[in-house]
């Protein structure tokens, strides 16, 4: 088996806080005025004890809340700063994004900048220049190549470096949160030139808060919380254990309902209809998941619904990308129909045939009169897993990277023609 490009090895970082120039220069005097030295001052430990190998070819993601320590991780890996302990063992040329305009010198054109960069991953002029014309139009920034680069936008300092990066061929490419910058077409290109760059063999670190393209890129992922490694193996799985790790304020009473009363009216004096929510069985038992191709049952507490006649209570499921994925309510089941009213009253909804792929979901519910005003909402409602079933009868059942909803059809099979 081949060693891997990128190997991290028990590696650890400590950092000292406060003024440390001045703390040592108060300890020095202490000494010399025979003193006892002061105490040590406190210390921070952004990476503690992380292993982890990356394959070549591999698109491997790094996720984690500000602060975990994945910028600190990337440091390390670049060669920026020197682990406290352990080791990160890399076998290739590296090209890293960790900011804006890595690498650039700012007194220097786009077009020097260009060469340097090449230069200083180890390419000879001849290949640089042959990559140049590709490097640009990447970059589509062809008018300022020969701009100093301290008169660039962010924005036009992050396309040259990413384009820079994704086309002098290092084995090994870090990039970290710096696609945030560019707008959205440029986004689309650059998630386009790692795949690219990953189909060629090279190897791609890539840390983002972006779900959805670490999703769609990466092969596994690694979860940092607090330094240490929290989760590590498929970037499905990660990404479920961060969104999970990520909720707060979901507590559940005895009955299973999450309370939505702790919050603010959307509109001044809006009222507060929705008061609770909770996922429930066909027994009506509270439940945390639902399965594939089964009903999905939410029953909405609401106080002081019966003075708005014509209102609908609704539903929303989102994806932990944030992707609307379906909208239900009760006008498109009948409405209420004759029903008596009261001031506090528990609405069922319940889609009976889940469309949705295994994975992490959340539910938004909201109150509003058709075409008239929105009363009330609440964005991240309840969260839920769905859970894999054997949809189809056969034993295939389907994974999340074929998209989030499951479809049921049929196919058939027949003889070609000749000469057609």
């Amino acid at each position: 088996m081949n060693a891997p490009l990128i190997a991290v090895e028990h590696l650890g970082k400590t950092y000292r806080l406060g003024e440390i120039h001045r703390d040592w220069l108060a300890g020095l005097a202490g000494r010399l005025r025979g003193r006892p030295r002061p105490g040590a001052p406190p210390c921070l430990r952004a990476l503690d004890d992380a292993s982890f190998s990356v394959g070549e070819g591999e698109v491997f993601g790094l996720v984690g809340a500000n602060g975990a320590g994945k910028s600190t991780l990337l440091k390390i890996l670049a060669g920026i700063t020197d682990p406290t302990s352990g080791r990160a063992v890399l076998r290739g040329r590296i090209a890293s994004l960790l900011e804006v305009g890595t690498g650039f010198h700012p007194e220097l054109t786009g077009r020097e900048n260009v060469f340097l960069n090449g230069t200083i991953l180890g390419l000879r002029r001849r290949e640089i220049a042959e990559e140049y014309d590709r490097i640009v139009d990447f970059a589509g920034i062809e008018k300022f190549m020969d701009t100093p680069v301290k008169r660039y936008s962010s924005g036009m300092r992050v396309r040259l470096a990413f384009a820079v990066a994704a086309h002098l061929r290092p084995e090994i490419l870090l990039i970290d949160k710096v696609l945030a910058v560019g707008d959205v077409a440029f986004q689309r290109k650059c998630l386009g030139a790692m795949k690219d760059v990953a189909g060629g063999g090279r190897t791609v670190l890539f840390v983002s808060h972006n779900m959805a393209a670490v999703g769609s890129l990466c092969h596994r992922a690694l979860m940092l919380r607090q330094g240490q490694v929290a989760a590590l193996g498929p970037t499905d799985e990660v990404i479920q254990a961060y969104i999970h790790s990520t909720e707060g304020g979901h507590a559940r009473d005895e009955q299973g309902f999450v309370s939505l009363h702790e919050r603010k009216p959307l509109f001044a004096h809006s009222p507060l209809l929705l008061r609770a929510a909770r996922l429930v069985d066909e027994r009506g038992l509270p439940v945390s998941s639902a399965r594939t191709g089964e009903p999905l049952r939410v029953d909405v507490r609401v106080e002081g619904l019966d003075r708005f006649p014509s209102a609908v209570v609704g539903l929303t499921v989102r994806s932990v990308f944030d992707q609307k994925i379906f909208h239900f309510n009760t006008a498109m089941a009948g409405g209420f129909g004759a029903a008596s009213r009261h001031a506090r009253e528990t609405v069922r909804l319940e889609v009976p045939d889940l469309p949705l792929m295994a994975g992490a979901y959340s539910l938004d519910l909201l109150v509003f009169e058709p075409g008239v005003r929105l009363i009330d909402r609440v964005d991240g409602a309840a969260p839920f897993d769905v859970i894999e079933s054997d949809l189809y009868g056969n034993g295939y059942r389907g994974e999340a990277r074929e998209g989030l909803i499951a479809v049921r059809g049929e196919c058939s099979i027949a003889g070609a023609e000749d000469g057609t």
